[in-house]
């Protein structure tokens, strides 16, 4: 399953890189279909094996070796006739990750599903249709990516009436979020208040199980040298959980105002010992101020993320628990 959400990634972004233009497709009703099905002997037989939220990127086996990267293809349901026009973005390990361009019945596409076994025709698909006369074509305008803020516009990748079969209210498409964060931590000594300071790096997984829900488990951890004493090293461990709510904001940005729990953990094992510089009252001072840093208690606060390029973000968390910044990736 990894690997088959990364060929998926794959494709998208290859997608992006590649292409300089991307057409929506013509929607053809079947109601007022004026194309009739024609016949090829060139076509073959793949399987689907992903088809992404949004349907707009599927993968296909590859068990005949004949989808290479760049083909056009149109593929068919038996004994149905013809449903989309796509093109083949890469090839992984014996499938192929391929974008849909064009529909041509909506009556056959709601059939699509995944395992579903499909006719492959490269090339022209002329010989698939046979186009009656009609008093007049109605002409779609073709939507263009002409800027980088078209990246982001997933109204210039499929056309809108496509949107009656995907009822997703997801600002942000994919399950998975993952992040690396960083931020400091200080800490006064007990005993001669010099302040000591720590870095604590934090790894971050979001999974969003349902619409704009996300659960959020976080675990961090920092080592303090010279706390609570000189000579002493203590390491502090973090973990959270969240419950988040995604909210679309300006400038590709998305915020999560979360709540949950943290708890932290604390070793340090020079705290406490008796030597001959230290009396009993200081190290049982020792004890009580490391002590006194476990803690489980309930969280609030928010995160933001600023999308870089699609797929990547900037992260930071700021609330009760937390103030760091980071980086994230979405799978």
């Amino acid at each position: 399953m990894h690997k088959l959400k990364r060929l998926l990634q794959c494709t998208i972004f290859l997608f992006f890189i590649n292409g300089n233009y991307l057409f929506a497709q013509d929607l053809l009703d079947d109601a007022a279909a004026d194309i009739t099905v024609g016949q090829s002997q060139d076509i073959f037989t793949e399987t689907i094996n992903i088809i992404s939220r949004s349907g707009k990127v599927f993968i296909l086996s590859n068990s005949n070796q004949l989808l290479n990267k760049g083909d056009f293809i149109t593929f068919s349901i038996k004994a149905n006739g013809p449903v989309a026009r796509a093109v083949v973005a890469k090839n992984y390990e014996g499938q192929a990750g391929i974008k849909i361009l064009k529909v041509y019945s909506l009556a056959r596409w709601k059939m699509i599903s995944k395992g579903l076994a499909v006719d492959i025709l490269k090339g022209d698909d002329s010989s698939l249709f046979v186009k009656k006369k009609t008093e007049k074509d109605e002409i779609i305008e073709d939507a263009k990516i002409s800027s980088a803020e078209d990246l982001f516009n997933e109204k210039s990748l499929i056309d809108d009436d496509l949107s009656d079969f995907y009822k997703d209210n997801r600002i942000i498409k994919p399950d998975s979020i993952v992040t690396l964060a960083y931020n400091p931590l200080t800490f006064k000594e007990k005993f001669n208040s010099e302040t000591v300071g720590g870095n604590q790096y934090s790894f971050a997984w979001a999974y969003q199980f349902s619409d704009n829900y996300w659960s959020e488990a976080l675990f961090g951890t920092t080592t303090v040298n010279t706390y609570p004493t000189s000579g002493s090293q203590t390491k502090i461990s973090n973990f959270t959980g969240r419950l988040k709510y995604a909210i679309k904001a300006p400038l590709y940005s998305y915020i999560f105002p979360y709540i949950g729990f943290q708890t932290i953990k604390v070793s340090s094992p020079d705290a406490g010992v008796t030597d001959q510089g230290t009396s009993q009252a200081q190290a049982d001072a020792e004890i009580d101020t490391v002590e006194s840093l476990e803690k489980t208690n309930i969280i609030v606060g928010v995160t933001v993320l600023r999308r870089l390029v699609p797929g990547w973000f900037l992260k930071a968390d700021i609330g009760t628990d937390i103030m760091s910044v980071g980086f994230g990736i979405e799978f």
